[in-house]
């Protein structure tokens, strides 16, 4: 008899996933992370940049998670939340396409697959966290704060 999945093994699934096709069509993301924790800010599960929009994905591995997760400051205030682009990824059946927030999307894992049950719609997403959380990326990574300049001239 084959195991649930963990919390950890769906994101790391869904980090997978989404950096291989992202979470709506033609909109495969350069840069994904995978639970990125941060103190007084959304932490996202997987949350992917480097294409047109941003992205999210919120694992579920339960129905009570799930409906929790409504009660979160950024849910309900979805201005707020991280992602122009948002879904849901769950064992299959566990989360309904009429129970999701608007514009929001639903992935289905069922055996050893991800599959796509409903792209998500565009929204406004929070750019100045999503701009706070790429400076959080880059200082975990070790790069030094600094000037960036890329404009060569014939002088140089």
């Amino acid at each position: 008899m084959k195991l649930e999945i963990s919390h950890r093994d769906l994101c790391l699934l869904g980090s997978s996933y989404m950096k291989k096709h992202g979470i709506a069509k033609w909109q495969k993301p350069t840069y994904v992370v995978c639970e990125l924790e941060r103190s007084n800010a959304e932490c996202p599960d997987i949350f992917g940049f480097g294409s047109a929009y941003t992205q999210l994905i919120e694992v579920k591995i339960s129905r009570s998670d799930f409906l929790s997760d409504k009660k979160k400051y950024w849910r309900k205030n979805s201005d707020k939340g991280l992602g122009q682009l948002r879904s849901y990824l769950c064992p299959y059946g566990m989360i309904n396409v009429d129970e999701l927030p608007e514009k929001w999307g639903l992935l289905y894992f069922q055996d050893d697959v991800i599959v796509c049950v409903k792209e998500p719609e565009i929204q406004i997403a929070n750019s100045m966290q999503e701009m706070n959380l790429a400076a959080s990326i880059l200082r975990r990574e070790n790069i030094k704060s600094q000037i960036f300049s890329y404009k060569r001239y014939e002088s140089d």
